[in-house]
């Protein structure tokens, strides 16, 4: 239970009191990022239901934005545009780990956010109200799914950093929880079991990016991950819309 709030209070704004994790509870937490993405999924379903029902269009797809970035303060963001200020920063490696590893945002980590923005606006507004609310929960959903699953699969590229702790262990179980919610979802809602499979290609072709770019995962590409996965999945709804 301990290693569950500690993935809550690292990943959503969720208020948990005075409750402080340990490290050991931190090292154990990514194997319940699929049950928090779950979590937060279905809290902003029914406000993003509302909105889309009420408000409709342009408006009801910010206010949805805004419950998506606010169920964790943003807190992923900052990672999409680090990310992008290292990838795209046309340096050596090295170069690029100083760069992701600088505070301050450049002009890709600005351009980044601004586009992965618009396409969730441009999805989001596109869409009947129950798919824009739908499309929202399995996004939040599906980016924590995938938070877990690139751990499993990627390994650290720095010898320290903040991202490093959640290396410490494998979250074997957290990714076969994730993935058996995720296929129950699937069927559920589409009636078939291929919807996690872009997510799935992603995850993998994203580890490869990174250690083509960086040799590995650092606590930036973590959270691009989740933000990039969100994307793709508001893209599918609106296909399937």
């Amino acid at each position: 239970m301990r290693s569950f709030l500690a993935a809550l209070s690292l990943i959503t704004c969720l208020p948990l009191g005075g409750f402080l994790p340990t490290e050991k509870e931190l090292q154990r937490c990514s194997n319940y990022f699929p049950l928090v993405g779950l979590l937060a999924g279905a809290v902003i379903y029914f406000p993003a239901l509302w909105a889309s029902e009420y408000l409709g269009g342009g408006v009801s797809a910010v206010l949805i934005l805004l419950m998506m970035e606010g169920i964790s303060k943003g807190f992923h963001l900052d990672g999409l545009a680090d990310t992008a200020d290292g990838f795209l920063s046309s340096r050596p490696r090295d170069r690029k780990l100083e760069i992701m590893h600088d505070s301050h945002t450049g002009t890709m980590g600005v351009a980044a956010i601004v586009l992965l923005f618009l396409a969730k606006y441009s999805c989001l507004s596109s869409m009947m109200p129950e798919t824009a609310a739908l499309a929202a929960a399995l996004s939040v959903f599906a980016g924590r799914f995938a938070l877990t699953a690139y751990i499993l699969i990627s390994h650290y590229a720095r010898e320290s950093g903040l991202g490093k702790i959640l290396y410490t262990s494998r979250p074997y179980a957290g990714t076969l929880i994730g993935l058996i919610i995720s296929l129950l979802l699937s069927f559920f809602f589409f009636g078939n079991c291929l919807f996690i499979l872009p997510t799935l290609i992603f995850i993998v072709l994203w580890n490869g990016i990174c250690i083509w770019q960086i040799r590995g995962a650092t606590g930036d590409t973590i959270g691009a991950c989740e933000q990039l996965t969100e994307v793709l999945v508001c893209f599918q709804l609106f296909i399937v819309a």
